[in-house]
């Protein structure tokens, strides 16, 4: 249930809720004849009322839920708002403005995060079990490789090949 109000006090906040001064709006609904000073001081002290704050907060909510927020009016809204910013000089406000519909649209993005699973090494990228690093290395990698003595080949266009062999360590394990 809203809250009732006269019809020439509903009218006068309608005016005000949709952005009009309260003195301009006074004066449009109480009569275009009475001073500036008297409709600012109308307008502030009818602004002042309980009932009439009750029923322009009321007002406010409904005109937002007329007004869905959405991707374009927010980016609309920020481009407006950057170019009053750079209108009047002021860089880092039109800036930020920029950044966020940026942000919006998903081209700058503040973090990143990455979740990754790190493991030791096993047999198999499947099994369960895992390997010690010396094992791993011991079964897979290449350690513990020697030249075996190797006689220079004169007088031929072969490569010279070098084979190496590893080296087995019987006493341990």
């Amino acid at each position: 249930m809203f809250t009732s109000l006269p019809v020439k006090q509903e009218q006068f906040l309608f005016l005000v809720v949709e952005g009009m001064a309260g003195s301009h709006a006074y004066a449009k609904v109480y009569g275009e004849s009475l001073s500036k000073k008297v409709c600012e001081a109308s307008a502030s002290r009818l602004l002042a009322r309980a009932k009439v704050q009750e029923r322009r907060n009321e007002m406010i909510v409904a005109k937002a839920a007329e007004q869905p927020i959405t991707t374009t009016y927010l980016t609309r809204e920020l481009l407006a708002v950057g170019l009053e910013a750079r209108r009047i000089g002021q860089g880092s406000a039109a800036v930020a403005a920029y950044q966020t519909v940026a942000k919006l649209h998903g081209l700058l993005v503040d973090k990143l995060q990455v979740d990754a699973f790190v493991r030791k090494p096993s047999e198999s990228p499947e099994a369960p079990t895992e390997m010690s690093e010396e094992d791993w290395l011991t079964k897979y990698g290449i350690v513990n490789l020697q030249p075996i003595d190797v006689q220079p080949m004169i007088g031929t266009s072969e490569p010279l090949v070098v084979e190496a062999e590893p080296i087995v360590d019987d006493s341990i394990e």
